[in-house]
């Protein structure tokens, strides 16, 4: 069913999808500088705080709004012992980078779905 809300959820989860593969692609990049340690975005956490947080309300003009990406980024010891003790497991983040990108093309593929259903509604067949 084509909705609002299904589109904007999609759009919320494609945007943590997008900002994910920035993250797990600065990991590739990052794979052989020394002292480097893996960052992921941990959806659960993001989901969890989606969940209890209770909006931020500004009764005042000169009240600074709150920050939204804090505590989201998870750093993993894969336990891989390097000399240069870096933590980046190169296979594994082509791996989970692949299937980041599978999900983004996926969620694409869904939220195209939706706007070619929403026209039809609109325009009809012909």
């Amino acid at each position: 069913m084509v909705t609002n809300r299904t589109i904007g959820e999609l759009t919320s989860v494609l945007s943590w999808a997008t900002e994910r593969q920035k993250i797990l692609n600065h990991n590739i990049a990052n794979a052989d500088t020394p002292n480097y340690l893996r960052r992921d975005l941990d959806f659960a956490q993001v989901l969890k705080e989606k969940r209890n947080r209770l909006p931020l309300k500004l009764t005042h003009p000169r009240h600074i709004a709150g920050s939204t990406h804090q505590g989201r980024f998870a750093t993993t010891d894969w336990g891989v012992v390097r000399v240069d003790q870096n933590g980046v497991d190169l296979e594994v983040e082509m791996v989970t980078a692949t299937q980041n990108a599978m999900y983004i093309q996926s969620l694409t593929q869904e939220l195209n779905n939706q706007f070619r259903r929403l026209r039809l509604a609109i325009g009809g067949r012909g």
